[in-house]
């Protein structure tokens, strides 16, 4: 039955597709052919923009639902302490205080600190 009925639907397609082709006129027809063309050239950038939107949806479903599990390197924060100048090139004293090299201290964040 279901092939029965796929047959007609089929023949009365390609009936209409016949009428239709013999009493439009060659610009109109261009027209059609163009449409379905171009329906038929969108199809595959389609199917590609579908595949895409569905991973980076899965992705981040498994980012949000596994996200607690996640552990994050250290932030190492250097601070870069004072100015260090050379001393003064001629015999001439310096208008400015030379500075002696200041001692870093480093602080991990999110590491306890040693008391």
């Amino acid at each position: 039955m279901r092939r029965l009925l796929g047959l007609t639907v089929l023949a009365f397609a390609v009936g209409l597709g016949a009428v239709v082709g013999y009493r439009m006129s060659s610009e109109a027809m261009a027209v059609v052919v163009g449409v379905v063309c171009g329906v038929l050239a969108s199809i595959p950038m389609s199917l590609l923009i579908l595949i895409v939107t569905r991973r980076m949806d899965r992705q981040h479903y498994y980012e949000e639902r596994y996200e607690h599990r996640r552990e994050y390197p250290p932030v190492v924060v250097v601070n870069p302490g004072g100015v260090q100048q050379l001393p003064p090139l001629s015999s001439l004293p310096s208008p400015y205080p030379t500075r002696l090299p200041a001692t870093r201290e480093f602080k991990v964040i999110g590491e306890y600190e040693h008391q």
